[in-house]
């Protein structure tokens, strides 16, 4: 099996994870506490050991397959080539620190959940802000721009249909709905991660 229908197999498994994933952060426009109750749901399952296990595998074995393949396929020859290639680098540029993120948390701070005042905790005060907030909305823009090239290349033999120059302009608009949803929980951000972000980026000493 080539590189290419490996990556694309390996996407697919990933997808279904994916759907529920981002469709629990938009569930975060109706509010905190409905993002996080679909949240502790959803993590009834993909929480199991094993599971979760699988899914990390299978994200960084994603991030290789797609860096191997840049690496490989030289400069790019067209506009959707190009688009392909940034936004797939962006996400692995995206994917690694964020998952890193988690396991780092995981064992530095036990007592804090990775979920959406986590995510809140780095877009509540300059400067982190001016980092974080373009980091998520750019991850949202670089998915769905991604997978418009993946389509679009599925039938380069035919014109590019419409959708497919609209999907990456959806991505970037969820992506403004749901920064913007993350700034606004962080006027309830427990205590705990206040202290979170003090002791990253402002020198303080979490728990304190």
């Amino acid at each position: 099996m080539s590189l290419r229908k490996l990556h694309r197999w390996n996407a697919g498994l990933l997808g279904a994870f994916l759907l529920f994933h981002l469709g629990n952060h938009l569930v975060i426009l109706g509010g905190i506490d409905a993002h996080l109750a679909v949240m502790e749901g959803l993590r009834g399952i993909y929480r199991i050991l094993p599971l979760e296990l699988a899914i990390f595998a299978l994200f960084f074995i994603q991030i290789l397959l797609g860096l191997i393949m840049v690496w490989r396929g030289g400069k790019p020859q067209s506009g959707w080539a190009w688009a392909q290639v940034l936004s797939g680098t962006y996400l692995a540029f995206f994917l690694l620190q964020h998952l890193g993120a988690i396991l780092v948390t995981r064992a530095m701070y036990p007592e804090l959940s990775t979920n959406s005042y986590w995510a809140a905790s780095v877009v509540s005060r300059a400067p982190a802000v001016f980092y974080f907030a373009p980091y998520y909305f750019l991850a949202w823009l670089a998915l769905f721009t991604h997978i418009a090239c993946a389509l679009r290349f599925r039938a380069f033999d035919r014109p590019a249909r419409p959708w497919h120059f609209a999907l990456p302009g959806l991505g970037g608009l969820l992506g403004l709905a749901v920064v913007a949803g993350l700034m606004a929980s962080f006027a309830d951000l427990p205590p705990a991660y206040v202290d979170y972000v003090d002791g990253l980026f402002f020198g303080g000493a979490a728990g304190e």
